[in-house]
């Protein structure tokens, strides 16, 4: 009896080692904070459109992050700088160092960075361009009736200003399936999509102000981010301690080198369990909501500025007159202004560094992922001799259930939500 229960013990615990093995887990954590590839989270407009009786599309309003790109210079060199470490960790595994799986091990040491990645650097990935493909496609597919045979005055294409975006589009235009599409020029000094750009007062109070990531820097001290550290540091085996920078290197491999549209995650992901990967996520959602959401008042008054557009466009678009397809192209900052001045993923208390709420409502991973959208839809409804129009709001091609209906706002109630922003000033920039 007695050694039926140690045989037991002994393959509960050969399961358990089996069991956290990257290579071998049937579920992994996909959210990524900003660099979550849109697969991960995406639903299908195709198929979540929302159908109402004697309605249909008149207009289509769209604000689309661009894709998947490649990191900037400073992070890239980070990374590169890191790459080596798969062959101490093979070596320290070898020697009996650091606790990951031979498999896992063989994995990594066997990755080849793609060249692209450090040669065109904070340009569109090819998964990036993918993706803006995929959305291009699928508006055209939901839409057909509305979308097809556009003329040059029916729609308006534009990108906030940075080359990654701007080509970016050209991935969107093919998928539409009309690259002879007008794509109007990104202007450099202020954009519709990214009026904080030019706003030198949010630039040197907000986004360059040390103090707007005081609530993350509280966070990377406390017990549970070092308690990350540690976990990797013993898991690697690495002989030199480990540096906040260094962690946010080997997340980036982890996170620029795996892919959504194949499903394949990087090699570089088995440092880190789910528990590691969530509390680094946090990160981004620290700094997201300081730097973009509902950490400063100054970024709800960015949000204005589309939405004002939004409503501008449908009220010309009811009259007859407007177009039949805007879409902005901008950046993962935007979103989170947007979203932020809807009073959306709003938590009860502010995020902090001192307590990670994992039902927290604000995630950037579902907020601002690459290519992340939000799509609105003005509808026209035929109801017997009388005519309505109510507005449905989808994001990352889902509807939008936290506003409004299930998504869908009468006129009436989009018109007081977004009323308050029309005439909105950036004097204080």
């Amino acid at each position: 009896m007695k050694i039926i229960a140690i045989l037991f013990i002994v393959l509960a615990v050969i399961k358990l080692s089996i069991s956290n093995c990257y290579w071998s887990e049937n579920c992994h954590y996909k959210q990524f904070s900003s660099k979550t590839p849109y697969q991960f989270v995406r639903g299908d407009i195709r198929d979540s459109i929302v159908k109402l009786k004697g309605c249909k599309a008149i207009s289509v309003w769209s604000l689309v992050r661009h894709g998947k790109r490649n990191p900037g210079i400073l992070y890239a060199q980070s990374m590169m700088d890191l790459t080596t470490m798969k062959y101490d960790i093979k070596m320290n595994h070898e020697n009996g160092k650091g606790s990951m799986c031979a498999q896992d091990v063989e994995n990594l040491y066997n990755w080849e960075a793609d060249p692209n990645m450090f040669k065109n650097l904070h340009q569109i990935a090819a998964e990036g361009y993918q993706e803006m493909y995929g959305i291009g496609y699928r508006l055209r597919k939901t839409f057909k009736d509305l979308l097809k045979s556009l003329g040059d005055k029916d729609y308006k294409i534009r990108p906030a200003y940075g080359a990654w975006i701007e080509n970016g589009v050209k991935g969107f235009v093919e998928g539409f399936g009309n690259t002879s599409m007008i794509i109007q020029k990104s202007n450099a000094v202020y954009d519709i999509m990214a009026p904080y750009e030019a706003c030198s007062f949010y630039l040197n109070e907000v986004r360059y102000n040390q103090e707007t990531f005081a609530e993350l820097y509280k966070y990377q001290s406390s017990s549970e981010f070092l308690a990350v550290k540690h976990r990797i540091q013993q898991r690697t085996g690495a002989d030199f301690t480990l540096s906040n920078k260094n962690i946010t290197a080997l997340y980036d491999l982890c996170r620029y080198t795996s892919s959504g549209l194949s499903n394949e995650l990087s090699p570089w992901c088995a440092i880190f369990n789910k528990e590691d990967l969530q509390v680094i996520e946090y990160e981004g959602d620290l700094r997201h909501f300081y730097r973009n959401g509902y950490g400063n008042p100054l970024n709800e008054i960015f949000g204005r500025i589309p939405l004002a557009d939004l409503l501008e466009s449908f009220k010309i678009a009811k009259n007859g007159k407007g177009k039949k397809l805007t879409v902005y192209f901008t950046h993962a900052t935007m979103m989170d202004m947007v979203y932020t001045t809807l009073g959306l993923f709003k938590d009860e208390k502010p995020l902090n560094g001192s307590f990670r709420n994992p039902e927290r409502k604000w995630r950037s991973s579902k907020i601002a992922p690459f290519a992340a959208n939000l799509i609105v839809t003005l509808n026209r409804c035929s109801i017997g001799q009388s005519t309505d129009y109510n507005v449905a709001f989808y994001m990352n091609e889902e509807p939008l259930k936290s506003i409004c209906n299930e998504g869908v706002c009468s006129w009436e109630d989009f018109e007081i939500k977004l009323k308050p922003f029309t005439n909105s000033t950036l004097a204080f920039c």
